[in-house]
């Protein structure tokens, strides 16, 4: 006997584990997963540009920018920054933050960016602050030192922030 036997010998059980460890590779490797976690689409760092519009972002009110990804192993995580740090925006004004991201954000693996607003008050004769954000760009820098435009979108307003309401705008991947 030379222990080779022919496919029609060969039992169910072992043929569906053969299929099964092939769906595994496949899927393992397929071209998305790869992307996902190539280097060259290693996010280094995000630049958000935001135009602001007809109502400013006033003083003591605060934008923060987050995005949740999936990291490599798998779990969902968030990381955020402040846009403007309690400074005025003035009414049609153009405002560009750059910041480093965390190690190990990769560009197939982001979930969606967001703007946070909390509505400060200078003092205690102000209401609660109103912001219209008219367009927003966020570029990423990649680790080959390419740039990638993630969001780009422009409305009259685009979002209305208001103090109690509408505080957040989600843009999904």
């Amino acid at each position: 006997m030379t222990g080779i036997r022919s496919l029609s010998a060969v039992s169910r059980r072992a043929f569906a584990t053969l299929v099964a460890a092939v769906a595994v590779a496949v899927v393992t490797l397929s071209p998305g997963a790869a992307f996902a976690i190539d280097d060259a689409h290693r996010i280094t760092q995000l630049t958000v540009t935001i135009v602001t519009g007809g109502d400013d972002l006033r003083t003591a009110s605060n934008a923060v920018a987050s995005f949740r990804y999936t990291n490599t192993s798998g779990n969902q995580l968030v990381t955020s920054f402040n846009l403007n740090n309690g400074v005025s925006w003035p009414n049609s004004s153009t405002k560009t933050v750059t910041f480093a991201t965390p190690a190990g954000i990769y560009q197939g693996l982001l979930l969606d960016f967001a703007i946070q607003f909390t509505s400060g008050q200078p003092d205690i004769f102000s209401t609660g602050d109103n912001w219209n954000m008219n367009a927003i760009t966020v570029t990423a820098r990649m680790a080959d030192g390419s740039n990638v435009i993630l969001v780009s979108q422009a409305g009259s307003p685009l979002h209305r922030f208001q103090s109690d309401t509408n505080t957040r705008w989600v843009n999904a991947f």
